[in-house]
């Protein structure tokens, strides 16, 4: 007998190491051999399938000796065709909470993309109403303006209620940074819509101390469901040292939000198998940078050079705006924005801000 195989058999609960065709490699009980769907109830094993294609959680019922009792499979994808099966049994009680929590989840689910979708018409507001703003002095239709708070805020409050009912479960599951990131981006979002309803007045900038490794962590928590939907590969590299420079954080999120989208649209087009797109974070001479590096369709020399420009865009249903105003950002916060480029290998922003030396 191996250490490894010394180890499993004193795991107090059910694991198993299983490949792409579901054969079991290693497992926590001695006589497991073949398939794990051996092991899983006749009803349960489609719903299983498709938790692997889901890389999710879930409870199921398995055949272990004599008895057939529900766990709960905490699935953990070691690599494109292996995966880790950690199987927790549950009493009836818990199965019920368990299910309660599922359901709840689900329509956390449902209701965030609600929110996603009419934060993208808020977002496009912004941008409109920023757009007049250079041209002409503010104007806008009150009771439109208070039609887009109600629909807005109303979506905000449940995902926000729900979030707090789940922060147990996930505290549990060790997963409450994406609980404590979703309710920063719901305050993030009512932020912008009383900055929006008060776009006449002079903005007043909140600037704190910002940790960079804290924020591209950050920034890669709130991209990588939709970096796996898009079939994209995001990572990020943080810095040694945490450097830490002076801003308005949600001034600062909403450019790298921007560039970052943008960087997701190039990939989506490509004709390689997965885009991939590179966040980091360094520190030198003094100056601490971000850098969004993506593999998508790059831009040409002309493009690059009016990037900047207010109103251009190579977007079908692109306002031509939200570059303009993520330099302009940058620009007030003392930094400096560069752009490397080359038509089918992709795209390089660099984003620089003055650190704060201890």
């Amino acid at each position: 007998m191996d250490k490894t195989q010394g180890l499993l058999e004193n795991v107090s609960f059910p694991y198993f190491f299983i490949d792409h065709n579901l054969r079991i490699l290693t497992s926590s009980l001695i006589s497991a051999e073949g398939v794990f769907t051996e092991f899983l109830a006749t009803e349960d094993i489609s719903r299983f399938n498709n938790l692997l294609k889901k890389n999710e959680s879930g409870i199921f019922k398995l055949k272990i000796g004599n008895s057939i009792l529900p766990y709960r499979i905490h699935l953990e994808k070691s690599d494109a065709a292996h995966y880790h099966l950690f199987c927790f049994p549950l009493s009836s009680e818990d199965e019920e909470l368990r299910k309660m929590a599922e359901h709840m989840q689900k329509r956390l689910h449902r209701v965030n993309y609600q929110l996603r979708e009419k934060k993208k018409h808020l977002n496009k507001a912004v941008k409109e109403n920023k757009e007049t703003v250079l041209i002409s002095d503010y104007s806008a239709d009150a009771g439109q303006l208070a039609g887009i708070a109600h629909e807005i805020r109303n979506p905000l409050t449940t995902v926000k209620g729900f979030l707090q009912l789940l922060k147990p479960y996930l505290l549990e599951i060790g997963k409450e940074q994406y609980a404590e990131i979703a309710i920063e981006e719901i305050n993030r979002a009512n932020d912008i819509i009383y900055e929006f309803l008060n776009a006449s007045k002079p903005p007043q900038n909140k600037r704190t101390e910002i940790e960079v490794n804290r924020l591209v962590k950050e920034m890669k928590i709130f991209f990588e469901s939709e970096a796996h939907i898009r079939n994209i590969n995001l990572s990020v590299c943080l810095c040694p040292n945490n450097p830490i420079f002076y801003g308005d954080v949600k001034q600062i999120k909403q450019v790298l939000i921007n560039i970052i989208r943008n960087a997701m649209e190039a990939c989506e087009s490509i004709p390689a198998p997965e885009g991939k797109i590179d966040l980091k974070a360094k520190a030198l001479n003094q100056k601490v940078s971000i850098t969004i590096q993506d593999n998508g369709l790059g831009m040409s020399e002309k493009t690059i050079s009016k990037l900047f420009v207010p109103f251009y865009t190579t977007k079908e249903k692109g306002t031509g705006i939200g570059l303009s105003i993520c330099q302009k950002i940058i620009e007030e916060h003392d930094g400096k924005i560069n752009v490397h480029s080359k038509m089918s290998q992709g795209t390089v922003f660099e984003i620089e801000f003055p650190m704060i030396i201890n």
